[in-house]
């Protein structure tokens, strides 16, 4: 995907989610910057699991599946975004062990690569 076609994706995922949930707009717009707040309210936090669930990332049971990230890191990044996306995952896949919640295991692994690659990550 050219990073054109990514940022379409993105923007459609969050037209998806983005309804389901109380977050205010700036707060969308700061995660896409990844300005991921320390402290999150749960709808903030389950907007990034309803993500994750659309993107195909996350498993049944409410978990991140690394093999499944991976492979849409594959998919969906241009080249050039890849190599440090794939740094990030390998980085953060253990954070959500310390979460039983699935919002907060998706939030807390998207703030880690935001966290970890803040030039090149994305979030719708």
């Amino acid at each position: 995907m050219t990073l054109k076609q990514l940022t379409n994706s993105m923007d459609m995922m969050r037209q998806a989610c983005a309804p389901k949930f109380k977050v205010e707009e700036e707060e969308l717009h700061a995660l896409r910057k990844s300005m991921f707040p320390g402290d999150p309210h749960k709808e903030l936090k389950c907007y990034t699991m309803c993500i994750a669930q659309m993107a195909g990332t996350m498993t049944k049971k409410g978990d991140i599946s690394f093999p499944k990230t991976m492979a849409q890191i594959e998919a969906m990044l241009p080249p050039d975004m890849k190599a440090k996306a794939k740094e990030a995952l390998t980085h953060c896949k253990d954070i959500q062990a310390s979460y039983k919640d699935p919002c907060d295991k998706a939030y807390f692994s998207a703030k880690c690569a935001a966290d970890f690659t803040p030039d090149t990550f994305m979030f719708p």
